[in-house]
C-alpha cells in the first residue's frame, strides 16, 4: 500500500485499514518479536500502532512507503518499550530490596493498587471484560474474542481504548502502572 493509498484510510474507508491490518499485522509482529522476546507484549504493540494509526489517520502525513512507515513505527516503539523495561526493572528490584526501608510502604502501595483496581472497575462493562482477560487471564486477542462472541477487531479496540482511559487516569502513578500493566497477572 503507497502513502497514496493511505489516503483512503485517512478519509475513513474501514475496509482499507482491514486490509492494511490483515497485510501487514503478521510481519509486523515478527520483526518486534526479534525485539521484544515476548509473543503477548509484541502483539499489543503492533495492535496499538493500528489503533493510533486509525485513531490519528486524518492528521498523519506519509510520504514514504506505507510499509516502511509501520516497519519504522514498530522498530521505534520496540525500542522505547525496552527503554520503559531497563528502566521499570531496576525499579522494581530497587523496591524489593528495600523492603521496609524508605521505599514505599505498604499502605501507599495499597492505595495504589486500590486506585488501579478502581480505574479498572470504571471501565465501560465490555471494555473491563476484554482488558481483564488479556491482562489478568493471559489470553490472546482471538481467544478473548471467542469467549465473548465478538471480532478480533472490537478486542482490539476495547482494549486500546481501556490502555489509553488507564494511561491518563493514572498518568501519575508511572511508572508504577507501566509495571502493573505490563507484568501483572
Amino acid at each position: 500500500m503507497s502513502a497514496e493509498e493511505f489516503q483512503r484510510i485517512a478519509a475513513g474507508d474501514e475496509s482499507a485499514m482491514e486490509a492494511l491490518f490483515r497485510a501487514h499485522y503478521r510481519p509486523l509482529c515478527a520483526f518486534a518479536y526479534q525485539y521484544l522476546k515476548d509473543r503477548d507484549r509484541t502483539e499489543d504493540l503492533v495492535q496499538e500502532l493500528f489503533f493510533k494509526l486509525w485513531e490519528d489517520r486524518a492528521r498523519l502525513h506519509i510520504t514514504t512507503s506505507l510499509k516502511a512507515y509501520l516497519f519504522t513505527a514498530v522498530r521505534n516503539r520496540c525500542l522505547t518499550a525496552l527503554k520503559q523495561s531497563a528502566r521499570l526493572v531496576p525499579l522494581y528490584t530497587e523496591v524489593q530490596e528495600k523492603g521496609q526501608e524508605e521505599a514505599v510502604d505498604e499502605r501507599d502501595h495499597a492505595e495504589r493498587a486500590a486506585r488501579v483496581r478502581a480505574a479498572i472497575a470504571d471501565l465501560p462493562t465490555e471494555r473491563r471484560k476484554v482488558f481483564e482477560l488479556s491482562r489478568y487471564e493471559g489470553l490472546k486477542y482471538h481467544e478473548i474474542a471467542d469467549r465473548l462472541g465478538i471480532s478480533v477487531k472490537t478486542v482490539e479496540n476495547q482494549m486500546g481504548k481501556a490502555l489509553k482511559t488507564l494511561r491518563t487516569e493514572l498518568a501519575d502513578l508511572l511508572p508504577v502502572i507501566g509495571w502493573l500493566l505490563w507484568w501483572n497477572g
